[in-house]
């Protein structure tokens, strides 16, 4: 493939949340950008891009990051561009004429090499914004634990679990201040593979299952990012659409794996699937 004559595209459009999954593939495939200085910048959206992202100019990209669902550019000044993408945030790195990428702009991000990266924004709901060090620290101060990271293990996942015995267990794992990136999507597909109902009380699960589930977070999520995330509606990445919407077992499935007929409920405001035969 002749990339010299593409345009790539890194969009995400799905009408939910980008989570974990979804962000790394985008921060991976950003990493293109190490190395590059940005020389220019036009901001078409000011409710999208604040302002002070004019005094990221003249920068080289050092380094290109996630912190739970935040897409993070390091700047050789030691500020960060901060990027929350939302709901239908999404990029296009563009190497050529073509003019796909003027739809929705945001901002434009002009490199020394005459490439740009545009950042774009349907529903106008994510934010791009320049950071220092300690501003970031105070952004993530309360976010929880990275779900892939070394600390995270099955230990601590327990303890903090069972802070919580009156909770439904689907409710913390959707809390970012105790763990960062999990969100609808995943959080059922690993109550499913461990066997756990979604509204079952922390309280009421066995140190045994908890561990199950700690090893269907890390197996989820990880197989999620070796296929680029999932598809939900028009979710795409520099390779085109993600191909975990493939392996789905339960979130906007009819059936289980062994086929039997799922069940849709309502919490915490959200539409969450599960086997009745399946979970308990």
């Amino acid at each position: 493939m002749n990339y010299s004559l593409k345009i790539y595209i890194i969009c995400v459009k799905i009408l939910i949340m980008p989570e974990l999954p979804e962000v790394e593939t985008i921060v991976r495939q950003l990493k293109k950008l190490v190395g590059k200085r940005i020389v220019k910048l036009e901001i078409l959206d000011s409710q999208v891009v604040k302002n002070n992202v004019q005094e990221g100019l003249d920068r080289k990209i050092t380094d290109v990051s996630r912190r739970g669902k935040s897409i993070l550019i390091h700047l050789d000044n030691e500020t960060f561009l901060s990027i929350h993408l939302r709901m239908t945030g999404h990029f296009h790195y563009v190497q050529n004429n073509d003019q796909t990428y003027k739809k929705y702009l945001a901002c434009i991000f002009y490199f020394d090499n005459n490439h740009f990266l545009t950042h774009n924004s349907i529903r106008r709901f994510g934010t791009v914004s320049l950071l220092t060090k300690d501003k970031l620290d105070a952004e993530f101060k309360n976010l929880g634990i990275e779900p892939l990271s070394d600390d995270f293990t099955s230990i601590y996942f327990i303890k903090l679990m069972k802070k919580y015995p009156a909770s439904p267990i689907k409710n913390k794992l959707l809390d970012q201040h105790l763990i960062a990136g999990i969100g609808n999507i995943y959080a059922q597909e690993a109550l499913y593979h461990a066997g756990i109902h979604p509204e079952r009380k922390i309280g009421d699960i066995s140190n045994h299952k908890l561990t199950l589930l700690y090893q269907s977070i890390k197996k989820i999520l990880l197989l999620a990012i070796e296929n680029n995330g999932t598809t939900v509606q028009n979710y795409a990445n520099i390779d085109g659409k993600g191909n975990f919407q493939n392996l789905l077992a339960v979130y906007n499935q009819k059936y289980c794996p062994k086929k039997h007929l799922l069940k849709k409920i309502k919490q915490a405001g959200r539409g969450t699937y599960y086997c009745p035969k399946c979970q308990t």
